[in-house]
């Protein structure tokens, strides 16, 4: 009889240590998932930006270059190259990313970022 007791009150104690490691677990891993889920998104949106910025800046360098043969030879040239560049590699321009696309996105990231601040929770009261 006494060991059922004994085994009982080890169950027990094994039970609720299992629940107090579990209390600090819990949280703790979900912190660590969403913390991480955010930098992987902060991530994700600087390399977005540093992508439209490149595009952004190819599209004015090939502007320029067109120009640049519109005074030399009197045409752009700016269809025939990519119909070559097409034709070479299988490559075509989408028409979504044009420059105002571009810098419309880009300053609209910004005034976000600028006007963001970390919301405080309400806070909860009981009702105890």
């Amino acid at each position: 009889m006494q060991n059922i007791v004994i085994d009982n009150l080890l169950v027990m104690a094994i039970i609720k240590a299992v629940g107090n490691i579990l209390t600090a677990a819990v949280p703790s891993t979900v912190t660590y998932l969403i913390g991480r889920k955010l930098i992987n998104q902060r991530k994700l949106q600087e390399k977005l930006n540093l992508a439209l910025s490149d595009i952004q800046y190819l599209l004015l360098l090939e502007k320029l270059h067109c120009r640049e043969h519109q005074i030399d030879v009197g045409q752009s040239k700016k269809q025939l190259m990519r119909d070559c560049v097409k034709h070479e590699t299988n490559l075509s321009l989408s028409g979504r990313f044009t420059f105002s696309r571009i810098n419309r996105e880009l300053s609209s990231q910004t005034r976000s970022q600028i006007n963001s601040k970390p919301i405080r929770p309400s806070r909860q009261y009981s009702a105890f």
